[in-house]
Order: C-alpha cells, then structure tokens, then sequence
C-alpha cells in the first residue's frame, strides 16, 4: 500500500518529501492510517485534533488517543476544542456544517502560523463513492459527479486511492489501533444508510466497485476540465460585473450549446438549481421581469440581459436549519417537532399539523420564506405544482401568502407550513417512524 501512496502522491503533484503537512487526525482508522503512511514514507508532519464536544465523553477519549498518537510519532500536536452546538445556532447551520467550517477555519490558522506547507485529510475511495451517491440521489451536474477533489488549494487527500478495506487491512497488518465513532453505526445519517444498506447491494452486482467507480470519476473529471474550459469561455464572453450585480447577455449567451447545461454551470455557483434552469429557458425570450430566488440570490429576466443580485441580509434572517435533535422554536415562527413510533401514530387531518415519513427526511431541515418559483407536490397529488398556483387555488390573500414559510428536507418542500404537505412525504403503511411538526 505504501507503493500505491507514493504513486498517487506523485501522480496527482500532492507534495513533495521536503514539504511539511498539517493532517487533521479525528482518531478513526483513515487518520491513523494516514498518519502511519506518512511516517513509512518519511514525511515532515504534525497533527492537529478537534474536540467538538459532540459525543461527551467519546469526544474526550478521542482527545486522549489522538495526544497520545503523536508522542508515538513524535511529530508537534496541536488541538483546540469548540462549542459547536452553540457556533451551529449562532450561525443558523447544522452542526455538522458548523464542525467542518470551525474544523478547516481553525486548520488553516495552524497551517499559516506554524509554517505547514499543506493540510491533509484522510477521505478514502469508498468516502468518494458516497459523496457521488448523494449527488446523484440529490440531482447535480457534472462537477457533483467527480468526487471529492484530490487537491484543493492548501487541502490535499492522498488517501482517495485506497478502500475502506484496503485501509482496514492495511490497518490490522501493521497492528494499528484506532478510535471507532458509534454515530457512524446510526443510519438515520443519509450518508450511512447509503455506506450500510446502497453500496453492499451495488457490490453484489459489482464486486470490483470500487475500482469501477474510481475509473468513472477520472474520466468525469476529465469531462469536467473540459466544460470548464468551454464555461470560462462563455463566462467571458457574456457576462460582467456591475457592483454587486451580475450581469447576462442573454444573445451572447445563446451561441453555446446546449444552452441549458450552460446556463446550469454558471447558475449554481449562486444557489440555483436545475428546476430554476428549466423554467429559465421557458421564459428567456418573453417574459421581461420574471424573478427567481435562490436561498442566497435573486434572478431577474429583462429583455436583452439577466440580472442576479445577492439577496439582502434582512431577508436571510427570516430562514433557520431545523437540527434532528430540535424539538422548538420560537422564531421566526413557532413551531414543535417530534419524532414518534409508527405505533403510537394517529392520523390528524389538520392544516397547522404536519406528519412525515421521519426516514425520507435529511436533516438539518430548512425554515424560511417561500419564493416564488418554488414547488412542490401537493397531498394526493403525484404532479409537481408551484407553489404560486397553489396559493391561487387555495385563494390564499396576499397579506398571507407573504408570510408564508415553507420546511425543506435536501432540496425538497415538504410541508407549505400551515396549509399542505408533499405528497412524497406523507404517512403510507411502509413508515415505520413519523415525524410531528406542528
């Protein structure tokens, strides 16, 4: 494995031998792999742990282990604990979010004040297979097809060669001890599910599938390059600047084909997705004024060009991440969340009460404002409706319809609070939990 590491080094121009990297080490048996590679390999390291306070006295173990992991290798350690949950509510994100930014924040001030040329982190092949799982199960384009990235500015992963089996076998034959994370083993984590029940079935059809899947993601990648080039053409052609503004030629624009892939891979760097592209193309030519949102910007259709403007702070204030943990709020709105047994579930016919299937939702969930261009598919319906024309059905008066909110489960409306549920998302005899928001 070691001859593999090095190639994958060299292949991917990670670092040199002379150059010193910074590995973040949680204590689970990708870091501690990681760490021994490098030690084999005689790279200049040091380790840097986070102790996040998430899992009480696991979190402090792990603190422990790590400390005593970097005597073993006598390289400088460096760790920092974080109130995460109280970062996660400051900021309105998940903790998990909350980890990752504290987490890179606090590597990169390590990084530039104690002189490391590289942060390293331990992702492996089968962490690259499941991102593209959820991706895909998401809906993305091409980029969300590549994987992680190898390297990324001053954050390399020379670790994507290898396995979750290459890495535990790797692990047992030099008797290396690791930390095991028990919240790895709870499958209401989408990611988990996908580890635990999607990719044993795909490997039965597939047992080389992680080989297959890495083949795929080079050539995706490769595929990837190239759009790239061919967008920064487009971007440079027939967008500019104006303040804050973005600004379309929608003529310029209109030479590359195919339009909409275009249009999707200038987009989405500001929060719109394929849905948002679709209705796009439908009223480019003829609807001056038309608008949609993204969470975090507005579009604007005039006759010759396409605006986008960064929504204004006020208005992101009225949004909040619902955590899996959360049971109330009190702002923007009220509102109550349980999870409950399917077997001390009672079906309540109430518009001010929604009940879900707890097992289709992906936490953190999202509170906030409708926009227009928003939708979703209404109770007892299987068709995609916007959430405009539902108002008007419903002859929902406008002072209303303004402060109207909406709950999102991974890109999904599920519930339009206070009126109607989607029907995906809805109690059917396979729920085996139900989620209670009311």
């Amino acid at each position: 494995m070691l001859e593999e590491f090095l190639k994958f080094i060299q292949r991917h121009e990670l670092f040199t031998r002379n150059q010193r990297l910074l590995v973040g080490v949680s204590g689970g048996i990708d870091s501690v792999v990681l760490c021994e590679l490098l030690h084999q390999a005689r790279v200049k390291f040091g380790i840097a742990h986070c102790n996040f306070h998430l899992r009480g006295g696991e979190s402090d173990a792990d603190d422990l282990f790590v400390s005593t992991l970097a005597m073993k290798y006598d390289v400088p350690f460096f760790r920092n604990d974080f109130d995460t949950k109280a970062f996660a509510e400051e900021q309105g994100i998940s903790t998990q979010m909350a980890a990752r930014d504290l987490r890179f924040k606090w590597f990169e001030e390590v990084r530039l004040k104690e002189g490391f040329d590289y942060i390293a982190i331990a992702s492996q092949l089968n962490d690259d297979i499941e991102t593209v799982l959820i991706n895909l199960s998401r809906g993305t384009g091409i980029r969300g097809i590549t994987g992680i990235p190898v390297k990324n500015r001053t954050v390399v992963r020379p670790l994507l060669f290898a396995s979750r089996d290459e890495v535990k076998e790797f692990a047992k034959e030099h008797e290396l001890q690791w930390r095991e994370d028990s919240s790895n083993d709870s499958v209401v984590y989408f990611r988990n599910n996908i580890r635990k029940n999607v990719i044993p079935v795909l490997k039965e059809g597939n047992p080389s599938l992680e080989r297959t899947f890495q083949q795929n993601l080079e050539r995706f990648k490769q595929v990837q390059e190239l759009l790239d080039w061919q967008v920064a053409e487009a971007i440079n052609t027939s967008l500019h600047r104006e303040g804050r503004r973005t600004v379309i030629n929608i003529e310029a624009l209109k030479e590359y084909n195919p339009l909409k892939l275009f249009l999707f891979e200038i987009l989405q760097p500001f929060g719109f997705n394929s849905d948002h592209v679709e209705n796009l193309i439908h009223v480019i030519n003829g609807i001056p004024g038309k608008q949609f949102f993204s969470d975090t910007h507005a579009l604007t259709v005039d006759r010759e060009e396409i605006f986008i403007d960064p929504i204004v702070d006020e208005q992101s204030r009225d949004r909040i991440q619902i955590e899996e943990d959360t049971t109330f709020i009190n702002s923007p709105i009220s509102l109550g969340f349980e999870r409950i047994a399917i077997d001390n579930f009672e079906l309540v016919k109430k518009s001010n009460i929604a009940q879900l299937d707890a097992d289709k939702l992906e936490f953190p969930l999202l509170l906030r404002k409708w926009h227009p261009g928003d939708a979703f598919h209404p109770l007892g319906m299987n068709q995609r409706k916007k959430i405009s024309d539902f108002f008007i059905d419903i002859k929902l008066p406008l002072n209303k319809k303004q402060e109207t909110y909406v709950l999102i489960s991974g890109g999904d409306i599920v519930w339009i609070v206070g009126h109607r549920i989607d029907h995906r998302y809805r109690v059917t005899e396979e729920t085996k939990s139900v989620y209670l928001v009311k």
